[in-house]
Order: structure tokens, then C-alpha cells, then sequence
């Protein structure tokens, strides 16, 4: 009797069918100390750290995409017109957990004001548990493990968009043309294996069971390809980077299998671009419409290809517009690490990607483009038609 009444008393307070609370819909703020502080004296330039390998190709489009937006802004008078900007750079190449080392030298020997930095999710994560005790922003122009951002730490940005959206156009792609026997390989290391988990939530809310999901190492990919011949897909999606994921799709197709294969923003890269004879009908979420052009975009082309001899690649796109918006966020907060965490919540920035906009996780809520090379060239893919339409 005392139990049933306790039940009967506590009825008016289940409101909510739902017995969780959802972070997505109000990520956490800070709400330390500090944003009374004055902007420091004496200072010779106002430093933005840099965070990424040294030895490897991608470090050079992000130091260099960083660096041609602090030039630009050091054209424009610097530091609201005093103080020029400097780019503090540290590498964090080798063993993930150099990162942690790296991020303490940036917060407290180089003093930078916010670090530009994290190309993959391991390492934004390793610099998310720093920057919780050390207070300082990072904001990662290319990683996209929403994972981060579940971690609710506020003081971690991600400008690309997550392995959740990619999935999400991806899978709106296999449906609307009726592609239902799928196989998914994924690379064997990290950010392959949280991209497929984000793909498997999805198709299991969808109910669309894989035909088989296969791993592949790096050092050689082509070795899954007779298990693939076996299932007779429909379609075949790819999750790796495009240095394993373009000669496995050209093994697939000297192995006859021409069915349309599928990939994340990863794979939206020159190199995939260049070899699209020989690796077919291939669909990516790319990160932003790589077909457009505009002033802005061949602007900055043209001063990438000055420094190092190359057209930009998307990272190196992201790189930019992450340094331009951390760089208004300085301008409009001032010297105060909290102010310029708080300014980088508030931002809308439009740029060369696109609109970046972060939600209450701080990660940006803009969807990728499904797009597909045709005749060497990017082309956005034209939205499908029903499968029902069709018949």
C-alpha cells in the first residue's frame, strides 16, 4: 500500500517520456573567472597557436592556410590596428600523446591566445583534456568525430562537419536510388572506426542491415577485395583516407566490380580527382561545394599556390576560414582567453567553405555536398529521384 501511494504521489513530475537529458540541445558554458581582465601591456605581437604534424603533408596546407589569413590580417593593421599577429606553431607528430606536451607548451610557454589545431579526433580529444584545466580555445579546422563534442568541453570548437552529417547524406543517397546491398570497408585505425559507428547507428535506425562490413589495412588494402566479389553489391562504401581509399577502389574495379562506391570528406582531394579514370563512379560528402568558385576562394588560391607551389586542398580551405574567424573573434573579444571562448560560441562566419556556425556543442552544424568528379572536375551530384519515381 505505502509503495503504491508513493507512485501515485510522484505521477505529476513524469512529464517526459524520455528518461535522459539530451547535452545536444544545451552544451555546457563556462562559467570561471577571468573575463574581467584587462588586455596585457607591452605585448610585440598577439600570438595564434598552430597545432599539427610536421612531416606530413597535411601540416604544410594547414600552416600555410593559417598563415595566409594572419598575413591578410596583418595587411589590415593587426590587432585592432596596434599589434601585428604571429603564428606560434608546435608539432605534434609521432604517438598520439605527444599532443598533451604540445598543447601545455602553447597554453603557458608560447602564451597564445587560441590554438588552431586537431586534424583528427584522437588528437583534438587529448588536446579537449588539456584546455579543460588550461583554459585556452582550441579550434579544429578538420576533425570530425562529433564525438568531441560530446564531451562537452568548452572550450573545444570544430569547424568541419561531423562524421554523423556525412553519414546522414550518404545514406539519403543509397535510399533514393534503391541501393540496398551494401558492403562497408573501413580502413583499420581510428577515425574509420567512429565513422562507422556513426554509419551503423544510422542504418540501424533506418533498418537497412549491411550486406557485410570488411576492415582493411593500410599497407594493404586490395586485400579485401575477393571477400567483396562474394556478396554482389549494389554499392560499395569506403571509409579511409584517400591514401588507402583510391587504390583500393581502382583494385575493386580491376577486379570488375563497377558499382557506385561512396566515401566521407576524406577522400575529397586532389589525388582522387586526378586518378577519376581509373576509380569510376565514386560519391563523396565533400566538407563544402568544391565546384564553386568565387573572388574570395580564387583570392586565396592564388596566394597558397605563392607559398608552396599547389593548389589548396580542402583542409587547407578550413585552415583559412578557421584562422579568419579566430582572428575576428580576437578583434571583437580582446586579450582574454574566456571573452574570445565566449565570442567563438556566438560566431556565424562566412567564408570560403561556407557558413560555419556552432551549435551548443561547438561544432559546426552545416551539412556536407555530395559531390562526384566528372571530366577531372568536382561536380555537385544532382539530387536523386525517388526510387518509387522510377519504376
Amino acid at each position: 500500500m505505502r509503495f503504491w501511494l508513493i507512485g501515485l504521489l510522484l505521477l505529476p513530475f513524469q512529464t517526459s517520456p524520455q528518461p535522459y537529458y539530451d547535452f545536444a540541445k544545451a552544451g555546457a558554458g563556462f562559467y570561471g573567472a577571468g573575463r574581467e581582465d584587462p588586455d596585457p601591456d607591452g605585448l610585440k605581437s598577439v600570438r595564434i597557436g598552430v597545432l599539427g604534424p610536421e612531416k606530413d603533408p597535411d601540416g604544410s596546407e594547414l600552416r600555410v592556410g593559417v598563415q595566409v589569413a594572419i598575413d591578410e590580417a596583418n595587411r589590415q593593421g593587426g590587432y585592432r590596428g596596434r599589434i601585428p599577429y604571429e603564428m606560434a606553431f608546435r608539432a605534434d607528430d609521432g604517438f598520439w600523446g605527444v599532443v598533451a606536451s604540445r598543447v601545455v607548451d602553447l597554453a603557458y610557454e608560447d602564451r597564445v591566445w587560441t590554438i588552431i589545431g586537431g586534424l583528427d579526433g584522437q588528437r583534438t580529444h587529448i588536446a579537449e583534456l588539456v584546455v579543460a584545466k588550461a583554459w585556452v580555445p582550441v579550434v579544429s579546422p578538420w576533425a570530425s568525430d562529433s564525438s568531441v563534442d560530446y564531451a562537452n568541453v568548452p572550450w573545444v570548437f570544430r569547424c568541419a562537419p561531423a562524421d554523423s552529417s556525412q553519414v546522414d547524406v550518404l545514406v539519403r543517397y543509397l535510399k533514393k536510388r534503391g541501393l540496398k546491398n551494401i558492403v562497408a570497408l573501413t580502413e583499420i585505425e581510428r577515425e574509420a572506426h567512429t565513422g562507422y559507428k556513426r554509419l551503423d547507428e544510422r542504418l540501424e535506425k533506418e533498418r537497412l542491415p549491411l550486406a557485410a562490413h570488411l576492415q582493411y589495412p593500410r599497407f594493404d588494402p586490395s586485400q579485401v577485395v575477393p571477400r567483396v566479389a562474394e556478396f554482389s553489391p549494389d554499392a560499395v562504401l569506403v571509409w579511409g583516407s584517400a591514401r588507402t581509399a583510391v587504390p583500393l577502389i581502382e583494385a575493386l574495379r580491376s577486379a570488375g566490380i563497377r558499382v557506385p562506391v561512396l566515401g566521407p570528406s576524406a577522400m575529397a582531394t586532389r589525388e582522387l580527382a586526378a586518378r577519376a579514370a581509373s576509380i569510376g563512379d565514386v560519391v563523396v560528402a565533400a566538407p563544402f561545394d568544391l565546384s564553386e568558385n568565387s573572388a574570395a576562394l580564387d583570392e586565396f588560391a592564388a596566394r597558397f599556390r605563392t607559398k608552396c607551389g599547389s593548389d589548396p586542398s580542402p583542409l587547407a580551405c578550413y585552415a583559412y576560414d578557421t584562422a579568419r574567424l579566430v582572428v575576428a573573434a580576437i578583434g571583437s573579444a580582446g586579450l582574454n582567453r574566456a571573452r574570445i571562448r565566449d565570442a567563438l560560441a556566438r560566431t556565424t562566419f562566412d567564408g570560403i567553405t561556407g557558413r560555419i556556425e556552432f551549435d551548443s556543442l561547438r561544432g559546426n552544424v552545416t551539412a556536407p555536398i555530395l559531390m562526384t568528379v566528372k571530366a577531372g572536375r568536382w561536380t555537385k551530384v544532382e539530387p536523386a529521384a525517388d526510387a518509387s519515381a522510377r519504376k
